[in-house]
């Protein structure tokens, strides 16, 4: 039997509707966490964007692998309901995150090989629901032109924040369909530090030395706690919801004691301890860039079916001919004085198978922590990493 590629691609940011979706994606984004947190250095994903990906992907699901898809997203909904559900979500987050100097751009689009014919409800639900656009291209015969054209479409729709998402040799002429959604964020906090501020203090490494780094400062009043082993902080952005929050373990732990714990439960524990405290933070300027192949990661979550001639997408086409080939992934932070800057998109390319606070606390992030970006109303988390070193 003939089986064909077809990369998928999406992107996404920010923000959540207060349901039980939004624990359920949660604790998709803790799994992968655990994942991709087993090297070293620093990380940045975005859970919001793999499951925004993988959603899309389980329209055209069926059997067992669709079961399996859902399972790893841990959504028991239909697949009728699902996408109404997810995109009720996406529409809460752009109706809160923009404004105020803030901005939250979000986009689909469709590529499909002109030889390929969609199954009319598999079209209608990327249409309708996902609200995909449809863009022909031709795999087979001008496959860099139609490279090309979905990383173009992807970086315009990231304000060139995501490059090469698909690099040489990432598709093939068996590509039939590759769905691509990006999102880019920009936030401005509620209480921006002031540049002036800003001095050059020593970062501790967690081989015992130290980087010179920039540390920006301020004391003010944010959502503070603390666990026996972690200081948690939250700033917000101005008139979005939305937050950074930082897990900075306490001196006699350590970063990977803090990733351990690092499940949903524990983190909605955590954070729903915050409160609001005079703080004196002092926090790095940094920038991380990350980018990996999931296709190991989600076969150890419970995926792999879908990676191996026994894929079931036949609601894509009608027939048991497509199977995930990859599935791709590039995010980025940039934390700054002003706010914030942050993308991502992933890929997947369906192949032919062939405690009591003090009120003044020092918040001194001047080694390892755990960062998250997510919505405070709902608990969502939409971008999640580790800075172990603010000068790679």
């Amino acid at each position: 039997m003939t089986r064909y590629a077809l990369p998928w691609l999406i992107c996404a940011t920010l923000y959540a509707a207060p349901d039980r979706l939004s624990q359920d994606l949660n604790q998709f984004g803790t799994a992968s966490y655990q994942q991709l947190a087993q090297g070293d250095g620093n990380l940045i994903f975005s859970p919001f964007s793999i499951s925004g990906a993988l959603s899309m992907t389980l329209a055209g699901a069926r059997g067992e692998t669709a079961k399996a898809i859902a399972g790893v997203l841990h959504q028991n909904r239909s697949q009728a309901a699902y996408p109404e559900a997810f995109m009720a979500l996406v529409a809460n987050l752009g109706q809160r995150a923009n404004g105020s100097g803030n901005e939250l751009l979000n986009a689909n689009g469709l590529w499909v090989d002109s030889g390929l014919r969609l199954e009319p409800d598999f079209l209608a639900t990327l249409r309708t629901k996902y609200q995909a656009s449809l863009s022909p291209l031709d795999f087979a015969r001008n496959l860099e032109g139609a490279r090309t054209a979905i990383n173009r479409w992807t970086q315009e729709h990231t304000k060139g924040k995501i490059r090469e998402l698909f690099a040489p040799g990432s598709l093939d002429e068996s590509t039939r369909l590759v769905l691509s959604s990006a999102v880019y964020f920009y936030g401005k906090w509620e209480h921006p530090f002031q540049p002036n501020q800003t001095r050059l203090a020593p970062f501790k490494l967690g081989n015992g030395s130290t980087v010179e780094t920039s540390f920006m400062k301020q004391t003010g009043r944010f959502g503070y706690a603390e666990t026996p082993t972690a200081q948690i902080l939250e700033m917000k952005y101005a008139g979005t919801g939305l937050a950074l929050d930082v897990l900075l373990p306490k001196p006699g732990s350590s970063l990977r004691d803090l990733e351990g714990r690092l499940t949903e439960d524990h983190l909605a524990g955590w954070l729903a301890e915050l409160s609001d405290r005079n703080v004196e933070v002092l926090i790095p300027k940094f920038r991380v860039e990350s980018q990996f192949s999931l296709r190991e990661m989600l076969s150890r979550m419970g995926m792999g079916r879908a990676f191996t001639g026994s894929a079931d997408f036949s609601g894509i086409d009608g027939r048991r001919d497509l199977a995930l080939s990859n599935v791709l992934h590039k995010a980025l932070v940039d934390v700054s004085e002003e706010g914030t800057e942050a993308a991502a998109a992933t890929g997947s390319a369906v192949a032919l198978v062939r405690m009591v606070v003090p009120e003044h606390t020092v918040f001194r992030a001047d080694h390892p922590y755990v960062f998250l970006i997510r919505d405070a109303q709902s608990g969502l988390v939409l971008f999640a990493g580790r800075l172990t070193n603010p000068k790679n």
